[in-house]
């Protein structure tokens, strides 16, 4: 005889959810290729078949009366066909119990699994539980269900130590669970979340259980895996769990909760090592629990995936480590594309949800102490290597959450390798060392993504070893390898709405530290005053960048951000003030094929003859 398992399924109260759980339990059976049967014993179990397109339905009554002559081939003959329903015309003129012996013993030959429905209050077939490897039993959260599957759980106990399985449909009303019913809340209960939309989705005919998003299917799958358990023959998981597939996803997501409780004793640790060597040991670890059994192949992309989502950003992980990818674009969580090489496309990845994107989102803002949330919905942050971060979500956003990573470069981009991608040459390296080294004020600027931070650090290398260097940025990503320096990061607004720090208050508290440099990171508002003011008070030798497509345009947007200081200055005193701050201006330039270069640099002169009161003396210029 096989080792097959019975399976009763015990209605209650409520018949609709007893249908969704036989038939999801009947379809998985089909889609997985498993012998299976249900033999629906209710009243009207023939009828619920029939609306579920049913059209091979077998019927009881037909083998009971000649149960004397027939014998197992012709049983199996009869009834040998995958997903099979056996049902009943009239339930009151049958007799099983003398014969349902004879009736588990020949369907046990035939099929794997044999589900058994029935209404717990017919005495006529309690015969069947005796039989019965596992009880599910389908309830309503509330409190007149709950008590009688406590009745039913102890009364039937007696009979021998059968494993109950409540399943507890939330599906409308909610009852508190303080009020009345703590105490009979079974603690196994395997809980599915159904709203009225959901509920009459699942209930039509057409619903085939494809969707492995749905928690609805998921929990049909975790209780298909669970019925099949413990068993020596059990069933092929490779073929349930195949990459990709909806079983993957759905125990990818079992996997994921309950790590997630595994490793709360760790959580003060922060070596990624060691977590990832720790998450694999429970991975394995909770496979051989769930007595599941996966291809070697899906096994290694599932831990990946699973050590990605619980210590690292997820589906992007890959693209982090990428060398030749240099800004990660998320659209939402169908939509993510990268940049590679300079040139935008568009990769086959995605986030499962949205909930699992604003997770990875959180845990970068968090790790430098700022939050996102509808109130405060658009925040820029960094990752551990300085790679900058922003994020924008809902409402701002219309099409999910956005998140944009620039990468920082894993290797230092020095002055030879530079000059070996043609971004600039030998002659503008030597000026520009010597302008550092005789403590010029160096402005650089570029459009987005021109690789304006990428030569601020290159050129803040040059400053000698002895001179105390103050960086000031909104997220922290000059990566100075001088022994005296201090690094400032601006702070947000707290949930309260206080303890902001600007980038403003950080250039005016630098004054106050000594410095031998100040620089800032980039000038976006009121702080491009107090820089220029800065640098014409003895700060010499300070850095900082600005968006602009040209030198000329660098020095109108330092007169339109000075103006935003809120200090009601003549435009032309602005301009004298710039003058004799900046020295030089570097402009950087991003071009069509990717590349980079310095396509510019220039000595800002005063000229009281000139209209603007200023001219640029080009030392170098780009020229295709």
């Amino acid at each position: 005889m096989k080792n097959t398992k019975i399976i009763s399924v015990l209605q209650i109260n409520n018949p609709q959810n007893t249908n969704m759980l036989l038939r999801g339990l009947s379809v998985l059976s089909v889609k997985n290729n498993k012998p299976a049967i249900v033999v629906d014993l209710r009243p009207n179990g023939s009828i619920v078949w029939h609306y579920y397109g049913k059209n091979n339905i077998k019927y009881l009554d037909d083998i009971l009366h000649i149960i004397t002559d027939i014998n197992l081939p012709m049983l199996k003959t009869y009834l040998d066909i995958t997903g099979d329903v056996l049902c009943v015309r009239d339930i009151n003129k049958i007799s099983i119990d003398n014969n349902y012996d004879f009736i588990i013993k020949a369907l046990s030959e035939i099929y794997d699994d044999v589900f058994i429905a029935y209404d717990i209050s017919d005495e006529k077939i309690n015969g069947f539980l005796s039989r019965t490897d596992m009880a599910l039993v389908p309830l309503s959260k509330e409190p007149v269900s709950l008590t009688n599957y406590k009745d039913i759980s102890l009364k039937f106990s007696s009979v021998r130590d059968i494993n109950f399985v409540p399943v507890i449909f939330k599906n409308g009303i909610d009852y508190d669970i303080d009020e009345g019913v703590s105490d009979i809340y079974p603690k196994n209960a395997i809980n599915i979340n159904l709203s009225y939309e959901n509920f009459s989705e699942i209930q039509n005919s057409k619903f085939m259980f494809n969707d492995g998003k749905s928690e609805f299917v998921k929990k049909i799958y975790e209780i298909f895996s669970l019925v099949n358990t413990d068993k020596e023959n059990k069933i092929d998981t490779k073929n349930l769990y195949s990459l990709n597939s909806d079983g993957y996803f759905i125990l990818k997501d079992r996997l994921h909760k309950d790590l997630i409780e595994e490793m709360k004793e760790y959580s003060d640790e922060h070596d990624k090592n060691v977590l990832s060597d720790v998450l694999k040991t429970k991975i394995h670890e909770l496979l051989s629990k769930y007595k599941i059994e996966i291809e070697n192949a899906v096994k290694e992309k599932l831990t990946k995936a699973l050590i990605d989502d619980i210590i690292g950003l997820g589906v992007i992980e890959d693209f982090l480590a990428d060398e030749n990818v240099t800004e990660i674009m998320v659209n939402g969580t169908d939509n993510i594309y990268v940049e590679r090489k300079g040139k935008l496309e568009k990769t086959d990845v995605k986030f499962l949800s949205e909930d699992k994107l604003k997770n990875v989102i959180n845990r970068i803002v968090s790790s430098v102490g700022r939050h996102v949330d509808e109130a405060s919905p658009i925040v820029d942050a960094r990752l551990k290597d300085g790679s900058r971060v922003n994020a924008v979500i809902a409402p701002v956003s219309l099409q999910g959450s956005v998140l944009t990573i620039r990468k920082f470069a894993k290797h230092k981009l020095t002055a030879d390798r530079l000059i070996s991608y043609g971004s600039i040459t030998q002659r503008m390296i030597d000026f520009l060392k010597d302008s550092v080294a005789k403590k010029k004020n160096i402005l650089i600027s570029g459009g987005t993504g021109s690789g304006k931070t990428t030569l601020l650090n290159l050129l803040s290398s040059f400053i000698g070893e002895k001179e105390r260097i103050i960086t000031i940025e909104d997220s922290a990503e000059l990566q100075l390898q001088q022994e005296h320096v201090v690094r400032l990061e601006s702070r947000p607004k707290s949930l309260e709405g206080t303890s902001e720090i600007t980038i403003r208050q950080l250039v005016v508290n630098s004054l106050r530290m000594r410095p031998d440099r100040i620089i800032v990171g980039e000038c976006r508002s009121g702080e491009t005053l107090d820089m220029l003011q800065a640098m014409n008070t003895g700060h010499s030798g300070s850095m900082t960048t600005v968006h602009s497509n040209s030198c000329r345009d660098a020095v109108s947007r330092l007169v339109v951000m000075s103006l935003m200081a809120g200090f009601e200055l003549p435009e032309k005193s602005i301009v004298s003030m710039i003058v004799s701050a900046i020295d030089i201006i570097v402009q950087v330039s991003r071009f069509p094929d990717g590349s980079r270069k310095v396509t510019e640099i220039s000595l800002l002169e005063k000229d009281e003859k000139s209209v603007d009161g200023y001219i640029l003396q080009p030392m170098f210029k780009y020229s295709r």
